[in-house]
């Protein structure tokens, strides 16, 4: 990712240069690091991109979060392609599925959801894994398990993605604040907190990618959700009610 720093009348901006798409093709990654003679060396390896996606539809990137808990996720199947993080699993298989902490990928190991979907996850992950199910994030940005799913969408070169489950919050003791909280490898989570570092990932995904339409899909938008542009409005994002997702799904089968 191409990111820069700009001063103005002391103040610091980031600046957030737009990628260029390119097919991927792999990358090289650090498999070792050893100390010799007091010098830190790295030993590298190419790693092949195994997964040769093509994309086909829209991209379907769902989010964990409960406004979705009464949407029947199967349905996107039939216009575009799923890309999920986490224990999603656990009810549906998408296409792609993501995963960044150690414990939920090793369960997820564990339950061998590599042999059922492609499984994504950090090169630590990547370079223990001795059943070889895993599959390395593409260009890996260090984003959270659901974010790093609407990047590797971008990079397998979807042009229309829409977020379904990403309430980049918490609401509250009591509430639903996760569709897997106090289940196995998620605790509890009773915050009543807006993740601004989460948000602040999807922002940037705006700007890195501005030929993606990207669709976030709420029937109660926190009022965050419609001041997703910083800066340049690209005219890429728009929030939609699941009313109005029943319309493009409709129209996509057409």
């Amino acid at each position: 990712m191409e990111q820069d720093q700009k001063t103005i009348e002391g103040k610091v901006f980031e600046m957030i240069e737009p990628i260029e798409w390119k097919p991927y093709q792999g990358e090289n990654v650090c498999v070792n690091t050893i100390i010799r003679g007091g010098k830190k060396i790295q030993e590298w390896q190419f790693y092949e991109d195994r997964v040769k996606a093509v994309p086909r539809g829209n991209a379907y990137c769902i989010g964990n979060g409960p406004s979705r808990k009464d949407f029947d996720l199967s349905r996107l199947r039939d216009t575009g392609q799923l890309y999920g993080c986490n224990a999603l699993y656990r009810d549906i298989i998408p296409d792609f599925i993501f995963s960044v902490d150690a414990m939920m990928t090793a369960q997820m190991i564990k339950d061998e959801v590599g042999l059922k979907t492609i499984h994504y996850a950090p090169s630590l992950e990547v370079n223990r894994d001795k059943t070889k199910m895993l599959h390395l994030i593409p260009n890996n940005p260090h984003w959270i398990s659901g974010n790093t799913a609407f990047w590797t969408a971008g990079v397998h070169g979807h042009r229309n993605i829409y977020l379904i489950g990403y309430d980049f919050r918490e609401y509250g003791v009591g509430e639903l604040n996760n569709i897997y909280q106090d289940t196995q490898n998620y605790g509890e989570r009773n915050a009543d907190t807006i993740f601004d570092g989460w948000l602040k990932q999807f922002r940037h995904m705006i700007k890195l990618r501005p030929y993606i339409n990207f669709t976030v899909v709420h029937d109660d938008p926190p009022e965050y959700l419609h001041h997703l542009q910083t800066g340049t409005d690209l005219g890429n994002t728009k929030v939609i009610s699941y009313k109005e997702l029943e319309t493009v799904l409709a129209s996509s089968k057409a």
